[in-house]
Formats: structure tokens, sequence, C-alpha cells
């Protein structure tokens, strides 16, 4: 059956940076509507600051918060994309592999929204709920990646 099943965990990679960009996207909109328009492309990491008395405070913090979730993926793509990597050539079979892509790839879109969306310290928990469960995924990937190159599978 596992040769039947497509392989996506490579492809995956990919689907994670891309995701990885959707809350920069959200803050780039969110400010130039906010802004009428006086987002500037040529300095973009000081527009956070630069607008910051020039919002209203929900929205400035909003996207702060987006920018926050947009360094937090690419803090974490390199291992998910090492463990995709590693489970492919260390032959974890198809449907864990994708079944762990999916779980991530979930798992980011529901951290980038609690993220983004959650103004209250004490439901913050849940966004770090979904971190970690998040980053568990690709560790025990490369865990069974590793268990199974010692045992010479």
């Amino acid at each position: 059956m596992d040769k039947l099943t497509p392989n996506y965990a490579l492809h995956s990679i990919i689907a994670a940076y891309g995701l990885a960009f959707v809350p920069m996207y959200y803050t780039t909109l969110r400010m130039m509507v906010a802004t009428g328009g006086k987002w500037s492309f040529s300095m973009p990491r000081t527009n956070m600051d630069a607008m910051k008395t020039k919002v209203p405070s929900s929205v400035w913090n909003s996207c702060y918060r987006a920018q926050c979730a947009h360094i937090n993926a690419l803090e974490g793509f390199p291992l998910f994309a090492a463990a995709m990597i590693a489970g492919t050539f260390a032959g974890i079979p198809r449907e864990e592999l994708n079944r762990s892509a999916a779980q991530y790839l979930g798992l980011r879109v529901l951290y980038t929204g609690l993220y983004i969306g959650i103004e209250n310290n004490v439901l913050a928990f849940a966004r770090s709920g979904a971190w970690g469960l998040g980053i568990a995924v690709p560790i025990m990937t490369l865990w069974k990646a590793g268990e199974r190159v010692s045992a010479g599978l």
C-alpha cells in the first residue's frame, strides 16, 4: 500500500515555508488599509515602529503579533524541513510522513490564528499549547528517522 501512497513530505516543506509568510501579508494589508497606503516598501523593517502612533492600538498590536508569528514560523521551519527530509530518506512510511506533515501544517495554522487573534493573557496559553504540539511533530519525526537509521532500516 505504501508504494501507492503519494509522498507529500518534501512538498510540505514548501507549504510550511509559504505558510510562514501569511502573517506578513496580513500585516502589510492591514497596515496599508489602516494608514491609507502609507506603508513603506523601501524600509519595511521600520514600518511597525513608525506606525505605532498612527494607527489604533488594536490594529498595531494585532500586526505586531502577526510579525511575531511570522518570525516564529521561520524559526521552526528548519526543524520541520530537516524532519521531513530525514524521514523520507530513513524510509518512514509515506502515510506516517504525510500525517506528520499535515499535523504540523494544521497546528501552524492554528497557532498563527491564535497568536494574531488572542489579546487575553490567560487565553494566550492556548497559543503556547498549539506551539508545543506543533514543535513536537518534527521532533518525533526526527527521532523516528534516527531510530530507523540506527537500526539499519
